[in-house]
C-alpha cells in the first residue's frame, strides 16, 4: 500500500507499508537533485590530473640555462612546472644543470626531451639515454635522448656510450 503526504516544507513523503515494518523515503525537490548532481560533477573534475603536453620549440626561444638560441631541435630539453610554465634548454645537459641548481625540483610537473632519431616530444622518464662524448650536442652536455630501449643500445654500442634513464643522469 502506498501512501502520499505533503510536508510543510514543500516535500513530498511516501510511506510504504512492509512486511518487517514502514520504510519511509523522503523526494527532494528537483532543483536540490540537480545541485548535488552538479556539485557532485565539479567536484569528480576537480580531483582528475591534468596531462601535461610538451610546448613546441620556436623560433626565438633560448635555452634558459645558457641563454643560447635552440637551433638543433633534436637535442633540446624543457620541463613545465605546476604553474604551467615552461623552461626550455638546447641540450639535455644544460637542463640537467638547471635542475641541479634548483631548490624546488617538486614544482615540476613534466620533463620532455626530443627522440634523437624521430624527433618528437618524449617523456624523460620514458625514454632511454645514451651519453658519449662522441656526441657533438650544443653546450657539449654530450647526451641524447630515444623512445626505443633498442634504437638508444644501437646508439650506445655505435658512439662508444653508455646507455642511462633519466633518474641516472643526475648521477655522477
Amino acid at each position: 500500500m502506498k501512501l502520499m503526504l505533503m510536508t510543510n516544507e514543500g516535500t513530498e513523503r511516501s510511506e510504504y507499508a512492509l512486511a518487517g515494518g514502514v520504510e519511509r523515503a523522503w523526494k527532494r525537490p528537483v532543483g536540490f537533485r540537480w545541485l548535488c548532481l552538479s556539485l557532485s560533477f565539479l567536484f569528480l573534475a576537480s580531483c582528475q590530473k591534468n596531462a601535461t603536453e610538451p610546448v613546441a620549440i620556436a623560433p626565438e626561444d633560448t635555452c634558459r640555462y645558457c641563454k643560447m638560441a635552440i637551433s638543433e631541435k633534436r637535442y633540446a630539453a624543457e620541463f613545465i612546472d605546476r604553474d604551467g610554465g615552461v623552461f626550455k634548454f638546447d641540450d639535455i645537459g644544460c637542463l640537467i644543470n638547471f635542475i641541479k641548481d634548483q631548490q624546488n625540483k617538486d614544482q615540476i610537473a613534466a620533463y620532455f626531451v626530443i627522440d634523437f632519431e624521430e624527433r618528437q616530444w618524449i617523456k624523460a622518464a620514458d625514454a632511454y639515454f645514451v651519453r658519449s662524448s662522441e656526441f657533438k650536442t650544443p653546450m657539449s652536455g654530450s647526451i641524447v635522448a630515444f623512445k626505443d630501449e633498442a634504437k638508444a643500445e644501437v646508439a650506445a654500442g655505435k658512439y662508444h656510450g653508455k646507455l642511462l634513464r633519466f633518474t641516472d643522469l643526475f648521477t655522477p
